[in-house]
């Protein structure tokens, strides 16, 4: 049943250790294929046609994207062994509401926290912490968000648990003295091997962003005035960290001046016709 396994990732994404984790719990041998994301492979490009992201699961040849969907195929293909998913439709369907309730809000909410200052990195962090908060509620006095079990809700968590001392050292903030009960779930967590030996470990993932920042210019205060301008301005949303960063790379390089940002309508159609090939130098780095 196993076939060929690999598994195209980049180290620091919280969305490839997901499908680390349930490889792991099924205890399925795989061949991991580290992705640079400025210099993507060729099989991952032939693989994701879409998206161009990783992780990419390829099993006997057959690609499968995006990593829920990577950690429910893994479930039915080898589900003689460590259900993910509870057997009862109810069960399942509630699991994948909050699955995909932190995919919509914590890591965009996350990467606010660590990306920006003043009054926007605080509302990011009262939002993040409202959402765990929400989990955390959900989570109750059960060992794992599947009671007893380690399952689905808890590979979809679990890995920004190596993320939130970024959260923290930029925010300036604890996610322990806000939610408790869900740090220890983590620390929990962190105890299976499965999960101990996936996750990055928080100082690398802390250093790793340090030297994003730098790389993007995310300091740069012009650069941030022009995507704050944009936005006031109508003609550009910036819906996530890397459309700041394409714009702000934009700017930077020329091709968009604070003015036409502020003035011009034809923004959308620069920001798509121009200098394409060098904006999606920053586009790679989404996790």
């Amino acid at each position: 049943m196993e076939g060929e396994v690999v598994l195209l990732d980049f180290w620091p994404s919280m969305f490839g250790m997901r499908t680390r984790i349930a490889l792991a719990e099924k205890q399925i041998k795989y061949e991991y294929r580290e992705e640079d994301l400025r210099n993507k492979s060729a099989l991952l490009l032939q693989m994701n046609p879409v998206h161009k992201k990783i992780p990419v699961l390829i099993h006997n040849g057959k690609p499968i994207c995006e990593s829920l969907i990577q950690v429910q195929y893994i479930d039915e293909v080898w589900n003689d062994r460590a259900p993910l998913l509870p057997p009862n439709p109810y069960q399942r369907a509630t699991a994948r509401f909050w699955a995909d309730f932190v995919d919509k809000k914590i890591y965009d909410l996350g990467a606010k926290v660590w990306r920006t200052k003043g009054e926007e990195q605080e509302a990011a962090k009262k939002e993040l912490i409202e959402c765990l908060k929400l989990l955390e509620g959900q989570l109750g006095d059960n060992p794992y968000f599947g009671g007893k079990d380690f399952g689905f809700v808890d590979v979809a968590l679990v890995p920004f648990y190596c993320w939130f001392y970024t959260y923290e050292k930029f925010g300036s903030f604890s996610i322990e003295a806000e939610c408790p009960k869900l740090i220890a779930w983590a620390k929990r967590c962190m105890q299976k091997e499965s999960v101990a030996k996936s996750l990055a470990d928080q100082e690398k993932i802390y250093d790793f962003v340090l030297h994003l920042k730098k790389a993007l210019g995310i300091e740069d205060e012009v650069a941030k005035e022009t995507v704050r301008a944009a936005e006031t301005a109508g003609f550009f949303r910036v819906v996530n960290f890397m459309d700041s960063a394409i714009l702000y790379i934009k700017v930077k390089w020329g091709i968009l001046s604070s003015s036409m940002v502020r003035s011009s309508c034809k923004v959308i159609a620069l920001l798509e016709g121009h200098a394409h090939q060098r904006a999606q130098e920053v586009s790679k780095f989404r996790l």
